[in-house]
């Protein structure tokens, strides 16, 4: 397939209405994607429900040898993706805007800064903050120390630190950033194919293309399928341990189809009338629960504990996340940060694509300082004010045991529990539950909208009926792994579903350097620091030409 370039050699992207075809109600599908990425995902769906029991076999081996020969992978690909970022945003590059020169942003930073958080983290923040730091107190890695120790308590925060600080985001950031460029500087589909048009040119139309957006389309559906599980367990915890509601199957599968219903009709809604609105509401209400946990709860220790956590996080940052315990192989890593960063992976087509389509006008710089940067010191904030109260618990004597009791019979029930201890907390639980129930409902509408671009040719305003279809068939599968065994299922498939996109990630780094590198400001930049060369050489040669003449004379 020969690549079209016009007479500047720019590359010429074909018309959406060439690479699609009409399905009706569905308006225009790029067929070949669609059919076989509906084909893995329900074919996912189907065989859960008929034997899900062959189906959890099957993930588990295959889970396994991933684990056990590739983990290295995940370590150092998502340390790789950290240095890239923070490379190319303090190198010269970092002036590129999303767009035109003279684009100003669509959003204001805090709406901005709202939706990247609901889309990036949202529903899984509310289910850890509580559980993983103690969880890593009481049986964190070997590095950490005695389980139950004091080195152990100083640890745990810092852990958390590193699976919710800058990794993750960079993850994100580094798909986002040839997303925006191509969106709005280029003018290419919004698909992760057309980040590789410095590599493969028209070919990103033929079966290499087909292929990276395939696979694309299936990690974020499964992705994000493991988040609407982990949402509903966190509203069955909240709804079990404040209202006496017995938690089974049926109960958990009740709770999908509320939460389905709300985020669905989210879906009809624009961007700026359903998800930004969604994201403020819950931002806002988040930041009222940070506030009073900290004021009311040990905030001396919460304090002591971000300083303290955050230098040992700062001083080990690369120790950490290279980590593979290569001698005693406990089991521990897999569990935590390889799930971790498979999560986050599974996510980053998702987020990086909402993220960058939700940036116009903002430069790479901007956006990796403020999309990396500041998330994931709210993240780390989060986390200590969350985290540091359930520790506190646990290295009291009089209520030790309360928080690893209540995690240990279910995780999600941790923020349950601690804010029970605290005045008001009637109305707290309520918050808290409506937090979850709006980041769920943002998260999973802005996933249907990537879908649904992905599954349409790049449309950046797939039809509402596409978007209902994802959406269903996400709450479809989210119920299957449910059933399948709730948080063990719900860990295995991103780590099993991400492994081939992780090197489609690293193709991408390198595509965004030819990128930038043909940038228009860039190379208008060259020739002008050229021209400046040559003019100051000819100056040179002129003044020792006069100078020669002078002396000759």
């Amino acid at each position: 397939m020969k690549s079209r370039n016009n007479q500047t050699g720019d590359f010429i992207p074909r018309d959406r209405a060439e690479v699609t075809n009409n399905w009706g109600i569905f308006g225009h599908l790029d067929s070949a994607v669609f059919i076989i990425s509906a084909i893995i995902c329900f074919g996912f769906i189907l065989w859960g429900a008929l034997d899900n029991n062959s189906l959890s076999v099957v993930l588990g081996q295959v889970l396994s040898v991933t684990v056990s020969n590739w983990g290295w992978m995940y370590e150092a690909g998502v340390l790789f993706f950290v240095v890239f970022c923070f490379v190319l945003a303090i190198s010269k590059y970092g002036k590129i805007k999303f767009g035109k020169d003279d684009d100003k942003p669509e959003f204001s930073n805090f709406s901005w800064f709202s939706m990247l958080f609901g889309a990036g983290m949202g529903v899984g923040l509310i289910y850890w903050s509580v559980a993983e730091t103690v969880s890593h107190f009481l049986n964190g890695p070997a590095y950490a120390g005695a389980s139950g120790s004091t080195q152990a308590a100083e640890w745990s925060m810092a852990i958390s630190f590193l699976h919710w600080g800058i990794s993750p985001w960079a993850i994100y950031v580094v798909v986002g950033i040839p997303m925006g460029l191509v969106i709005f500087r280029k003018g290419l589909p919004a698909l992760v194919s057309s980040c590789f048009y410095p590599i493969l040119g028209d070919q990103i139309y033929g079966p290499i293309g087909k292929f990276i957006d395939i696979v694309a389309l299936c990690i974020t559906f499964f992705g994000v399928s493991t988040t609407v599980g982990l949402g509903t367990m966190e509203l069955g915890a909240g709804l079990s341990f404040n209202y006496g509601i017995t938690m089974n199957n049926e109960a958990y599968i009740i709770i999908l189809v509320i939460v389905a219903a709300a985020y669905l009709a989210s879906a009809c809604l624009p961007i700026d009338k359903g998800i930004k609105v969604g994201s403020d509401i819950s931002m806002i209400a988040c930041l009222g629960l940070l506030l009073f946990l900290f004021l009311i709860g040990p905030t001396k220790y919460i304090l002591d504990n971000f300083v303290n956590a955050s230098g040992l996080y700062v001083q080990n940052f690369i120790r950490m996340s290279t980590w593979t315990d290569p001698v005693e192989q406990a089991g521990w890593l897999n569990s935590w940060t390889i799930f971790y960063w498979a999560w986050w992976i599974s996510w980053a087509p998702f987020v990086g694509m909402f993220i960058a389509k939700i940036s116009k006008g903002r430069t790479i710089r901007e956006f990796v300082f403020a999309g990396i940067v500041v998330p994931a010191i709210f993240d780390m904030i989060f986390f200590d004010i969350f985290g540091s109260t359930a520790l506190n618990f646990e290295l009291e004597a009089a209520t030790k045991g309360l928080i690893e009791t209540a995690i240990t019979s279910d995780v999600a029930s941790g923020i349950f529990v601690l804010f029970h201890q605290f005045p008001l907390s009637e109305v707290t639980t309520v918050v808290i539950l409506f937090v979850v129930f709006t980041f769920f409902v943002v998260s999973t509408d802005s996933a249907t909208i990537v879908l649904g671009m992905l599954s349409s040719g790049g449309n950046d305003s797939p039809r509402t009926s596409l978007k209902l279809l994802w959406g269903i068939a996400l709450a479809l599968s989210a119920g299957i792994l449910i059933i399948m065994g709730g948080l063990d299922a719900v860990q295995t498939v991103p780590i099993v579903a991400v492994f081939p996109f992780i090197f489609i990630m690293f193709a991408m780094c390198y595509s965004t350097i030819r990128m930038v590198r043909q940038d228009p400001l860039m190379q208008a930049e060259e020739a002008f620091k050229k021209e400046v060369v040559t003019a100051i050489k000819n100056k040179k040669n002129a003044v020792a030409e006069n100078s020669e003449e002078e002396i000759e004379n």
